[in-house]
């Protein structure tokens, strides 16, 4: 009686396969060790991420407030120039009178 073998397969690291910082932190971090000790990952997130899967963003809460106001500062700026404009284009005309 003879025992089927598989094939052999090869042995190394398979790059194709997404790493546990892909995975786990969502491409936004590295697996590192618990500081503590222990069997699973934590993320260490990149710059400008937080959160146990670095899911959130440290400015998220405030990116809509931040766009209003400096789109409420470029609107309040162009009305004052146009303002501005107006008050000399007024002076002129008076002086040449």
């Amino acid at each position: 009686m003879s025992i089927p073998f598989a094939a052999p397969q090869r042995r190394g690291i398979d790059h194709s396969l997404p790493t546990c910082g892909e995975i786990q932190c969502n491409g936004l971090g590295t697996c590192v060790p618990p500081p503590g000790g222990g069997t699973d990952f934590v993320c260490d997130c990149n710059l400008g991420y937080r959160g146990k899967s670095c899911e959130d963003t440290v400015n998220g809460s405030l990116s809509l407030p931040l766009t209003l106001s400096v789109l409420a500062v470029i609107f309040g700026l162009l009305i004052l120039a146009f303002i501005v404009a107006k008050v000399r284009q007024r002076q002129k005309k008076k002086q040449r009178r």
